[in-house]
């Protein structure tokens, strides 16, 4: 099976050419197991005939990063100060602080997070409360709020900082794994992804989680094993979805000790790991200390999904929501409304996603085809009618990573499929600046 960008067998020697060790009768040798038998995808192997593209230079892809996240925010600043708003809900505002640069940014959760760093976590039951959103990201702004003219310029400053860190790990960690033009397409495809949007300034918190989750992966590959358990902790106190990385960070472990094990009980085997790698429980501590907050503050550590089905939210776990009874009901009634329009543009987004997991298993390995596929259906399983999906996907990027080495391959599509997904970009930016509830 070949690897990402893999170059032809014939430029390097085959796996176990050069031997470990051997042991023999007479003078017949018998090579060990691991020795014969080529290691499985993701394992990163680099006596094999692929060469990963390495990080790179890392200020051309902070250049190149910056120069995307410029042009987003001159689209949400243009938008915001001189088209029509979308929504009643936020009408032009005289003078608010930071001017007008940072005002098309502060839409929906923002209020939410300015609520938590203001006044703390509230909790009615029943009734929406600032308990539904997690930790991490109020807890930075609370702490440097204060050097900014409002939470919501600290927000936008913390996510644009949190988003361009993450598209920079993301290049680091694709260049273990892809060849230099489809490392190049993969970050491309996630700078320029429809609702990447999130990365570069929106007050929310999926810029933070993502540059937690994409670091505490690239920190496992490079065997620091403690930072990874540090870094995805903190993943885990910024989302829901943090549990999966947090998993999906201990698989990843024992697929890297286990790597040439053919029998899936002895790749699951945990006496391949290392004492030291009993640090990666320390990876659900974000989620942990949450909960335990919620359960000593308000009886219930489980309030931040409770209240997804408070009204205005609507959606409790249940058939209801699990069916997408809602989303349903949206396309067949209201088919044309910029709501049900961007729903359906993240449930055929979430398709994708799990039809690329298929390639991120072949290719980079089991455990991070796990990953994508779980986080898609824990985020799918949550939302009644895929609102918030679209957002939810920029933490699969093991997805855009076998996406970029796919269509690096194919010299139309390296162009044509960023540009296009750019174009969804800058549309969404600018209804999102202008007040529609896209994600």
């Amino acid at each position: 099976m070949r690897p990402l960008d893999a170059a032809p067998a014939s430029t390097a020697p085959p796996l176990g050419a050069e031997r470990e060790g051997s042991r023999g009768v007479g003078s017949t040798a018998v090579l060990d197991r691991r020795e014969v038998e080529p290691a499985p995808p993701g394992a990163l192997d680099h006596s094999r005939a692929w060469m990963p593209s390495g990080p790179g230079r890392w200020w051309v892809t902070l250049l190149g990063v910056l120069t995307v996240a410029a042009v987003v925010w001159m689209v949400v600043w243009l938008s915001a100060a001189h088209l029509p708003r979308a929504d009643e809900l936020f009408p032009r505002p005289g003078s608010i602080p930071g001017g007008m640069a940072f005002e098309g940014w502060a839409r929906w959760d923002a209020y939410w997070y300015r609520s938590i760093v203001v006044d703390g976590y509230v909790y009615f039951p029943g009734v929406q409360s600032s308990v539904a959103f997690f930790p991490g990201y109020p807890l930075l702004l609370g702490a440097v709020h204060g050097l900014f003219p409002s939470v919501f310029v600290a927000g936008s400053v913390v996510t644009l900082v949190a988003g361009v860190g993450a598209l920079v790990a993301f290049r680091r960690w694709t260049g273990l794994f892809v060849g230099r033009p489809g490392a190049t397409v993969a970050l491309a495809l996630l700078a320029l992804f429809p609702y990447a949007y999130y990365l570069y300034g929106a007050v929310y918190g999926d810029a933070l989680f993502l540059v937690a989750a994409v670091s505490a992966f690239y920190a496992l590959e490079r065997d620091r094993v403690a930072l990874a358990a540090l870094l995805a902790a903190l993943a885990s106190a910024c989302r829901p979805t943090g549990v999966i990385v947090a998993l999906a960070l201990v698989l990843r472990a024992l697929e890297l000790r286990n790597a040439g094990a053919v029998r899936w009980r002895d790749r699951l085997d945990p006496r391949g790991l290392r004492p030291r790698d009993g640090v990666l429980v320390a990876s659900f501590a974000g989620l942990a200390a949450w909960m335990g907050y919620l359960w000593v503050r308000f009886g219930d550590p489980m309030a931040f999904s409770t209240v997804q089905g408070a009204k205005g939210w609507d959606q409790p776990s249940g058939p209801g929501t699990w069916f997408k009874v809602g989303f349903v009901k949206n396309v067949v009634t209201n088919l044309g409304s910029s709501y049900t329009l961007s729903t359906l543009l993240s449930a055929g987004l979430a398709v994708l996603v799990v039809v690329l997991s298929v390639v991120v298993w072949r290719r980079l390995g089991w455990s991070y085809g796990l990953y994508c596929l779980g986080l898609v259906a824990l985020v799918v399983v949550g939302s009644k009618d895929f609102m918030g999906t679209g957002r939810y996907l920029l933490g699969a990027f093991p997805a855009f990573a076998a996406a970029g080495a796919v269509i690096g391959e194919r010299p139309t599509l390296r162009w044509a499929v960023p540009l296009v997904s750019g174009l969804g970009l800058v549309v969404l930016a600018s209804a999102f600046a202008r007040g529609t509830y896209l994600s």
